[in-house]
Order: structure tokens, then C-alpha cells, then sequence
């Protein structure tokens, strides 16, 4: 054989070999747009108010409005607001928003629940009756607007929406943040458990169904008696 085509060979790569490099260039390229769709996500709540509609012209959810209450109170023609959040007078969020309720004549609810641990019964039954009692329309917000502000919306659904569960907990989803990992998970157990209740009973769910679950079924540390409903206003004086 030609000594010169020998040569050729071995420095031309074979195409088996520009086609794994190709692949794997290809690869690369997808996975950083993976990775960076994820980050916007991720990172929606530190952009945007990470506003969601639950219920068009009755409940949207958002993260904290921060200096935008008084724009979000007129823009949504707001009636009351609902805090996950917590917050205390030290706290300019809380105090701006407390204020921004008041002067516009807002109901203003004041619960602040936790983001990474199961969510007790006291706290079901008080997100329960509010839902079904306060004037809209609502809006319903944490820190972030992806967990705390997930749970909400999905009672919501399933409680005056009547959805079932398995549709409600569509509330808990990425395009908010949502992600159910090391303690937001916790959030989903009522749901999952109440939708295996349900199966076990072989039962469909309606509203008024899931509440008597949570007061009578619910696995919690708090005793199953009806808590006082939740006033309107802060929890603190400013």
C-alpha cells in the first residue's frame, strides 16, 4: 500500500469519531439550555413578582409585592390579602404592606405558615374557612410565591373549586419555583393522603368533603376541634 495513503489514514479521525464528538457537542448545547430554563425558574421569585392567576377575577398568587401593594391593590381590584409570610413592625415589608391594606381598605390576613414542614390541622381548617368566608378578590402570597403560596392555591382549588386532588396539587409546580425537595415537600401530604383516603373509601371528592378530613382523619400533633376563624388584621400593632 501507498505509504502516502497510510499516512492520510491515520491523521483523518475516522467518522465514527466526529459523530460521537458532534453528539456529544449537541449534548452539551442542551444541557446548558436545561440548565439555564431551570435557573430562570428557579430564580423567578429575585426578577419578578412571580405573579399567578388561581381563579381569573378572584384569586392570583404571588411572591411578597414589596412596594407594589398599592399598585396590585388597584390593578386586581383587590378586597383582601392573605400573608403567608409572617412578619413582624421591624419588618418594612410587613409594615408597608399592612398600611397599604389599611388605607385602600383591604381585608388584611395575617397566617404565617412554614415552607419545609407538614402543615398542622389548626392551620388547614383556619386556610379552609378563610377561603370560604373572606371577600374577594384575593390575593394570596408568601416570600416567594412558591411553596407557602402553592399550598393556598390548592386548597383553593379543591375546596371551592371542587377539583379533585390529584388536579389541585397542578398549584405546587415549577413555573412558580416550586421545588419539592429537602422540606417544601411536606406541603403535598395532605393532598396525597387525603386522594389514598378517598380511594380507600371509594369516594369522590367535593367541597366540605376535604375539610371533614382534615378535622377527623388528618395524621397531626393538634387535637381535631374547629380553631377560632382568623380575624382580619395584622397580628402585631404597628
Amino acid at each position: 500500500m501507498d505509504p502516502v495513503a497510510i499516512d492520510d489514514e491515520i491523521r483523518q479521525p475516522p467518522q465514527r469519531g466526529r459523530n460521537i464528538r458532534k453528539i456529544a457537542r449537541m449534548t452539551a448545547r442542551v444541557c446548558l439550555i436545561a440548565a439555564l430554563a431551570f435557573g430562570v425558574y428557579l430564580l423567578k421569585p429575585f426578577y419578578s413578582q412571580n405573579i399567578g392567576i388561581v381563579d381569573p377575577g378572584r384569586v392570583i398568587r404571588s411572591a411578597q409585592p414589596t412596594s407594589r401593594v398599592d399598585d396590585m391593590i388597584r390593578e386586581y381590584k383587590l378586597a383582601s390579602i392573605l400573608s403567608l409570610r409572617g412578619g413582624s413592625p421591624n419588618d418594612s415589608f410587613y409594615t408597608n404592606e399592612v398600611r397599604a391594606a389599611d388605607e385602600a381598605g383591604v381585608n388584611f390576613y395575617d397566617l404565617p405558615l412554614s415552607a419545609t414542614r407538614r402543615p398542622k390541622r389548626r392551620e388547614l381548617l383556619l386556610l379552609i374557612d378563610l377561603l370560604n368566608k373572606c371577600e374577594y378578590p384575593l390575593l394570596i402570597h408568601c416570600k416567594s410565591g412558591a411553596d407557602r403560596a402553592g399550598l393556598a392555591s390548592a386548597i383553593y382549588k379543591l375546596e371551592i373549586l371542587g377539583q379533585p386532588p390529584e388536579r389541585a396539587t397542578e398549584a405546587f409546580t415549577l413555573l412558580h419555583s416550586h421545588i419539592p425537595w429537602f422540606g417544601p415537600q411536606h406541603l403535598h401530604a395532605p393532598f396525597h393522603e387525603y386522594g389514598a383516603w378517598l380511594a380507600q373509601e371509594g369516594l369522590t371528592h367535593a367541597p366540605g368533603r376535604f375539610r371533614d378530613w382534615v378535622k377527623n382523619n388528618y395524621k397531626a400533633d393538634d387535637p381535631p376541634k374547629d380553631p377560632p376563624p382568623l380575624a382580619a388584621g395584622p397580628r402585631h400593632r404597628l
